[in-house]
């Protein structure tokens, strides 16, 4: 009689909610400037988390054309990384302007046309994050807090164990140095 194995007891996703903008290094401020500490803060934490794990690859939600932290740390490491940011051309295809999360005078977007953009991006993240993460037995996801609930959901229901962490919640944050 053939069984089916649960794979899934072999998985762990560790996943990281951030907020955004301390994903990136700030060119041109100095190595000893709060700013940049706190950064490196967060690459230190993202080295402890991982630390004691063979990561089979980074999925982030990132600016396209940056390279983050996390992309570096996955570069350095030989991890494989994954953008999972709907792209540039996808937005497009679907009428999503690309600053419409900045409140900017004079620009009246209804709230529900915003709620129907975000979810077309959260999906899209799911579904890139669940391609990325088919092979995987260690995946590590950094994405916006807000993020956070909905794709530690998803991963429940292929990991195993699923760790999350607010990086805006950790003592050391400091939203005044972002």
């Amino acid at each position: 009689m053939k069984t089916d194995a649960d794979l899934r007891r072999y998985r762990t996703a560790i996943v990281i909610g951030v907020d955004r903008k301390i994903q990136y290094f700030i060119p041109g401020i100095a190595p000893n400037d709060p700013r940049t500490l706190l950064r490196l803060r967060f690459h230190d934490f993202l080295s402890e988390i991982t630390d004691g794990y063979v990561v089979d690859v980074i999925c982030e939600e990132a600016k396209d054309g940056l390279e983050s932290i996390a992309e570096t740390m996955a570069n350095r490491e030989q991890v494989p990384y994954r953008n999972i940011e709907m792209s540039v051309q996808r937005r497009a295809e679907l009428g999503i302007p690309l600053l419409f999360t900045i409140d900017l005078p004079g620009a009246e977007i209804p709230a529900e046309q915003i709620v129907k953009w975000n979810a077309f991006r959260e999906s899209d993240m799911v579904d890139e994050l669940l391609h990325a993460a088919a092979d995987a037995r260690v995946l590590v996801v950094v994405c916006s807090v807000s993020h956070l609930p909905v794709l530690v959901q998803i991963l429940q229901l292929k990991f195993r164990r699923v760790a999350q962490y607010d990086v805006t919640a950790m003592p050391w944050f400091d939203r005044s140095l972002l």
